[in-house]
């Protein structure tokens, strides 16, 4: 499958594509068995989704420093957030096939974990309702699931040396991804880039469309496969990338902002309906977890965007993750 480890932001001449659109850009409305299964069978690299999600995130902070200079500044660092949402959405969203999935997965999800997921030793615990989902979300959405990961390197020995750089897991984003913090990286022609991402806008609608014309393929090939007399795991196979694949538009229709009483803005609130109208079908729990943690996530990118102007969405969730 092309671009299986195409971020959309790895080309630093032309312009910066979105994330998602790049990985599903080859299957189009009405895809062919053959084509499903291929996707589900391609080999997404999760670790370099995983780097670019980090690098993107730590360069948006850096840049909040320099907001003063003029609307490109901003709009660059919004850009810069919709791709690192994006790339978080390709982690969380695919399944794990690989221990090196799971390692993606399990060092996002350490990258990006709310404050109030961890207490210091000796202060007392306190959480609120709305924390609380915020942390249940967000370890349901990078769950590894039952595949049995290893241990990660072994302790240094005795008469081992090097032991400043020594390996604390098997794939750390602190080792990859430079340090946060520090002056923006990212100036002249760069941010500029980066600034007119933000104006390839997608049609909201049309990716909430994909997003029940793909989960409607996949409850009707795995329908076909439990009645078939023949092999049904292509049927079932194929049924998943389908899956994926909506999901994967879904993500993209809840992390891009909507201005308020538009359609988008509508789309949005068709999105939430139907994802929780999945609640009760047999969908990847990280899956559905994924989304809502991505819809409360693109609240502030929301807010960066036009304050007061556009969609924050809320729903009530069906509490099934």
């Amino acid at each position: 499958m092309e671009a299986a480890g195409d971020t959309g932001s790895q080309n630093t001449q032309g312009p910066i594509s979105d994330p998602l659109a790049t990985i599903t850009g080859a299957i189009g409305e009405d895809p062919t068995l053959a084509e499903l299964i291929a996707f589900r069978d391609s080999s997404p690299d999760l670790k370099r989704f995983a780097i670019e999600a980090k690098r993107c995130e730590d360069e948006a902070e850096r840049l909040w420093f320099r907001l003063s200079e003029g609307n490109h500044v901003k709009m660059a660092r919004i850009s810069l957030k919709i791709v690192a949402l994006s790339c978080t959405a390709m982690v969380a969203i695919w399944p794990v096939d690989t221990v090196e999935d799971a390692d993606a997965k399990k060092a996002l999800a350490k990258a990006t974990a709310s404050q109030g997921d961890s207490t210091d030793y000796g202060q007392a615990p306190s959480l609120d309702a709305e924390m609380a989902e915020r942390i249940r979300l967000h370890r349901a959405a990078f769950a590894v699931g039952e595949l049995v990961v290893p241990p990660g390197p072994a302790a240094p020995a005795g008469a081992d040396r090097g032991l400043a750089t020594w390996p604390l897991s098997r794939f750390d984003l602190v080792d990859t991804v430079p340090l946060e913090g520090g002056d923006a990286s990212i100036a002249g022609q760069q941010l500029m880039r980066w600034s007119a991402f933000v104006d390839d806008y997608p049609t909201l609608s049309d990716l909430v469309d994909r997003f029940a014309r793909m989960m409607a393929t996949a409850d009707r090939l795995m329908v076909l496969a439990d009645t078939t007399s023949e092999d049904p795991r292509p049927l079932r196979r194929a049924a998943e990338g389908a899956r994926i694949l909506a999901y994967l538009a879904a993500a993209r229709a809840a992390i891009w902002p909507a201005m308020l009483h538009s359609t988008d803005a509508q789309a949005k609130h068709r999105l939430a309906a139907l994802v929780n109208e999945r609640a009760c079908r047999g969908d990847a729990l990280h899956q559905q977890a994924a989304i809502r943690h991505l819809v409360g996530e693109a609240d502030w990118i929301a807010k960066a965007f036009r304050l007061g102007a556009t969609l924050e969405l809320k729903p009530m969730w069906l509490p099934v993750v």
